[in-house]
């Protein structure tokens, strides 16, 4: 089951991110451009388990635990802690060194976004060999939200892109941008988990508190995978418009 979880994924984001690339305008970035990040992002799931650790340890001494919380507040603090906060963070680390990497390269805010997209890639597939065994709904749910991880990482880059092309242009927003790049991919990673992964409701023991862990993991899912929809979807009906938005200065561009 594993194998057939990473197949499936590698095939679905493959085209996507396949599809991605060849839209770009005037032409594709370079193989070693679009490969790179990809590899971080595999990187990236390792180094999010050592932080969700650090950060375990550091409750622990704290003297706190999600296990004294209602169910609710239960399903939240602990998909915050597990997924939402180290995952997002070892994500935007992957990007911000690919950015560093080929600083020299990127030229516009669609770059960006092809980078939070190869590095959501990259931990999708590893996430997805882990936790292929998982059978029943929760290998149907992680199949329809497959390319949430890609869709949290454009969400981010897109933010982190138009921050550094306002910033550039000298108009716009930048600090809002900034916020958002982290705040919403967290805010949606960890709503998504308190409903699947953490949902306590689930493991209460008590009937009525499992269908309610039930209809609360299947809304979220389905918010989800709308919200994968509707961000593909915008992304491609704009991918002329991020092409044009030109995140280096003229004198950067002569070079």
């Amino acid at each position: 089951m594993p194998v057939i979880q990473l197949l499936l994924s590698l095939i679905v984001l493959g085209i996507l991110y396949f599809r991605m690339i060849r839209r770009e305008i005037p032409g594709p970035i370079a193989k070693i451009q679009a490969a790179v990040p990809v590899v971080l992002g595999v990187v990236s799931v390792i180094l999010s388990f050592l932080m969700f650790l650090a950060l375990g340890y550091l409750l622990d001494k704290a003297g706190f635990s999600v296990r004294r919380l209602p169910a609710l507040l239960h399903s939240i603090c602990s998909a915050f802690i597990a997924a939402g906060l180290p995952e997002e963070i070892a994500k935007l680390l992957m990007i911000l060194l690919t950015l560093l990497i080929f600083r020299r390269r990127i030229r516009n805010v669609y770059e960006y976004i092809l980078i939070g997209a190869a590095v959501g890639f990259g931990f999708t597939l590893l996430e997805e060999f882990v936790y292929g065994s998982q059978a029943g709904i929760i290998a149907i749910v992680r199949l329809a939200t497959v390319a949430s991880h890609m869709v949290f990482g454009i969400i981010m880059a897109k933010h982190l892109g138009t921050a550094k092309h306002n910033r550039i242009k000298g108009s716009g927003p930048v600090t809002r941008e900034y916020a958002l790049a982290l705040l919403v991919p967290i805010l949606l990673h960890t709503l998504f988990d308190a409903g699947t992964g953490a949902n306590a409701y689930l493991s209460s023991g008590n009937e009525d508190d499992e269908l309610i862990g039930i209809a609360f993991g299947l809304a979220v899912a389905v918010v989800l995978f709308i919200v994968q929809i509707v961000v593909l979807v915008r992304l491609k009906k704009n991918t002329e418009k991020y092409c044009g938005m030109a995140i280096s200065s003229p004198n950067k561009q002569d070079a």
